[in-house]
């Protein structure tokens, strides 16, 4: 039953998207897809039966032909047979014809069910995902309306067969800029939860850490810059989250002790929403150390895992300016180096030269290139938008516009002598561009463990801005390349900026 909790999730960057294969689990079970429900619930029950798109759309007209060929067949089961075929064309890609299969299987099922009858709900379900992957969400808000209605009459207001449609809802919402009704579906997910699992219990613990990632990042959307109310909201959003993990933290450490595995993911959670909120770094230092000590008292951890704890924790003394980021940095390579090299003596503050000693040691007469540095905060540059000015002399159609950058990312993550080697913006675009990448963190280069200076080359993209009649539906471009192009030993001179 979980598994209808937790289709939503924590979103991918246009996190209002959607997998196509989630129409996989409206498959009604025939005997002709018997073999997918069977591969799909062998030993897991939350698996999504899994078909590359080429296939199903090959099923799809075998079905079809099928379907055509039996006259004889019970008009409900050639419904649920043609609405198979709409699924499976849609998963596949072909919307429009999927619609066609879908809504000829609603005619059907209409000829001898009623309009409430509860097996019409995964149909509707279907023709709802159909119209948000053609992006008519009107139509597909409709549908899942009409579905969800369905389970309240049938199963209950508060029936958890419904959570399938709201987390679609969610999505329906916030693509469609309404953000409002997207909490409020989420929060009656959580109503829904409450009732439907014991309390205290794992399942409704993992859907209230679901839920809370889902408010952080709905608060991460709003600036804290913004107005009073939207301020507001930005608040109560966050401080919903931080009450949901607290508590499914503390009913996690009650059922299962301190160090259980469960409580990772919980705290991991809750040190990127402290990471967003900002204010008190030292909240998101604690998670990340927590966590770090789980990974330490688990029997059975390996040494890229525990590598990777103490990677994530160095990368957060990096984002809080904590000097013990160093260390930490060491000590992931150590982690998964044990070979190599014993962990270096010391104190909880790195001695750089006792650990580039050490690292000399570990080269055995070899050469090594740094890692490239990682960019921590932002999590990306987004792209900027700006008035160009009209340059008559300018013919090139659709000009590219750009600042190119050369800056070091020192030890501690932070760039610094940011030189200008290229512009054709204004002068203003080109300050705000040094200012956003002053005030970055990067996870420094590392040699074995040991944070070395680099020199990084980027280049910021700039976007004219569209005019207020136009109205445009992109996906932002990442404007910022980074290349590394040599340690800091071989740094031509650049400017006097420091950072």
């Amino acid at each position: 039953m979980l598994r209808i909790f937790m289709t939503l999730l924590i979103f991918s960057p246009l996190w209002a998207n959607a997998n196509p294969a989630l129409i996989l689990n409206l498959l009604y079970e025939t005997d002709d897809l018997a073999f997918l429900h069977s591969k799909a619930s062998d030993g897991n029950s939350k698996t999504t039966p899994i078909i590359a798109e080429d296939q199903a759309r090959s099923l799809a007209a075998d079905l079809s032909q099928s379907i055509l060929r039996d006259d004889a067949i019970e008009p409900i089961y050639r419904a649920m047979r043609l609405t198979n075929v709409g699924i499976l064309q849609t998963y596949a890609g072909d919307l429009a014809t999927g619609d066609q299969s879908l809504r000829a299987a609603l005619a059907l099922f209409n000829q001898s069910k009623s309009a409430f009858d509860p097996q019409l709900t995964g149909l509707l379900s279907a023709l709802g995902i159909n119209g948000f992957l053609r992006e008519d969400y009107d139509t597909a808000e409709d549908y899942f309306r009409r579905s969800q209605n369905i389970q309240h009459r049938s199963l209950g207001l508060f029936t958890a067969e419904q959570t399938s449609n709201l987390n679609w809802l969610t999505r329906v919402y916030l693509i469609t800029d309404e953000p409002a009704a997207a909490d409020n579906t989420q929060r009656y997910i959580l109503k829904i939860a409450k009732r439907v699992f014991p309390a205290g219990g794992a399942a409704l613990s993992e859907v209230k850490v679901a839920i809370a990632a889902y408010l952080g990042q709905r608060a991460r959307t709003l600036s804290p810059f913004a107005d009073d109310l939207n301020r507001l909201l930005r608040q109560t959003l966050f401080n919903e989250s931080l009450e949901l993990l607290a508590e499914a933290i503390s009913e996690i450490s009650e059922a299962e002790g301190r160090y259980a595995a469960a409580l990772i993911e919980p705290l991991e959670t809750k040190a990127r929403i402290h990471s967003w909120r900002g204010g008190d770094r030292r909240l998101q230092e604690q998670a990340l150390e927590q966590i770090l000590a789980i990974i330490q008292n688990q029997t059975d951890t390996t040494p890229a895992e525990l590598s990777e704890a103490w990677l994530a924790l160095a990368d957060g003394y990096i984002l809080t300016e904590n000097k013990k980021a160093l260390t930490a940095y060491r000590k992931a390579w150590v982690a998964k180096n044990p070979e190599s090299s014993a962990d270096p003596a010391g104190g909880p503050v790195a001695n750089l030269e006792t650990l580039e000693a050490q690292t000399l040691r570990d080269l055995k007469g070899t050469v090594l290139a740094p890692s490239e540095p990682v960019l921590l905060w932002p999590t990306r540059y987004q792209p900027i938008y700006f008035d160009p000015r009209s340059d008559k002399d300018d013919a090139t159609p659709n000009p590219s516009y750009a600042v190119d950058l050369r800056f070091t990312i020192s030890t501690e993550g932070r760039p610094k002598r940011i030189k200008v080697i290229n512009k054709n913006v204004p002068n203003r675009e080109v300050r705000w561009t040094r200012d956003m990448v002053r005030s970055s963190r990067y996870r420094p280069a590392l040699r074995n463990g040991i944070a070395e200076e680099v020199v990084f080359t980027a280049r910021q993209v700039f976007i004219p801005r569209p005019s207020k009649n136009t109205r445009t539906r992109t996906d932002a471009p990442s404007p910022l390349s980074v290349d590394t192009v040599d340690t800091v030993d071989t740094v031509d001179t650049v400017d006097t900026d420091t950072g």
